[in-house]
């Protein structure tokens, strides 16, 4: 005979349910930017907006450079040139205009992207810029792999003028061959780098702290397409900037 539930226990056990579950439902995430890049077509010269806020990315290239369509993490993602050192070498990024809703301030953020590259794609020479807006000597926010030895990627921000940089280094690479989410997250109290949503490293960051760079384009995949562009030459896909 099946034994009858105790209607107390019954509502002890939903409200205990709603206690656990209430807080997965505070501070909704704002979408402002995400490429997935399932539309592109090879060579790449556009990219859509996923998030609907309008943020196009034009491909900019050097020296004969190509953007190209590959296989990526869910659906298509796209590689950039290969490793090349010194004067003359094929340079490509993508970018898209200053927006006011990219400039963070002191607001809450994660941005990231999946990447999928080996020690062979890094080049002691140069670092490997995936997706940043600003300068070094401009408010930034930037997210990189300048590890050339293993690979591990780091996050970096800055305030106005380029003062205070904040970085943080990831304690583990990336540079394995097979896709990897990256992503750095700045909450209340700290900027932290996230690898395959696992926190591999974190640093204190003021409330105050404020990362408004105003007037800088965000780029993927290198600074510019001039000379020193810090550019990445392996695969991403799935690029976002959300506040948070």
């Amino acid at each position: 005979m099946p034994r009858t539930k105790h209607p107390r226990w019954t509502s002890k056990r939903a409200a205990l349910a709603t206690l656990v579950l209430a807080p997965m439902a505070a501070g909704a995430v704002s979408q402002k930017l995400r490429y997935r890049f399932d539309t592109v077509t090879t060579p790449v010269t556009t990219v859509t907006d996923d998030s609907g806020k309008g943020h196009t990315g034009t491909v900019q290239t050097n020296n004969g450079a190509t953007v190209t369509a590959v296989t990526g993490f869910e659906g298509l993602g796209v590689k950039f040139p290969a490793v090349c050192d010194g004067t003359g070498c094929p340079l490509a990024n993508i970018t898209t205009p200053d927006a006011t809703d990219l400039n963070p301030g002191t607001a809450l953020f994660t941005f990231g992207a999946r990447v999928r590259l080996t020690l062979a794609d890094l080049s002691t020479a140069h670092g490997s810029n995936l997706v940043q807006k600003g300068l070094a000597s401009t408010a930034q926010w930037k997210l990189q792999l300048d590890d050339a030895v293993q690979g591990r990627p780091s996050c970096v921000v800055r305030t106005t003028g380029g003062v205070n940089p904040i970085i943080v280094k990831s304690s583990v690479g990336v540079a394995d061959g097979a896709w990897h989410k990256v992503a750095c997250q700045r909450t209340s109290t700290t900027l932290t780098i996230l690898v395959d949503n696992v926190a591999r490293g974190s640093a204190l960051l003021p409330a105050t702290y404020d990362i408004s760079p105003t007037g800088q384009a965000v780029n993927v995949g290198a600074k510019s397409v001039g000379n020193n562009n810090d550019q990445y030459h392996g695969e991403i896909d799935d690029v976002y900037f959300n506040l948070d």
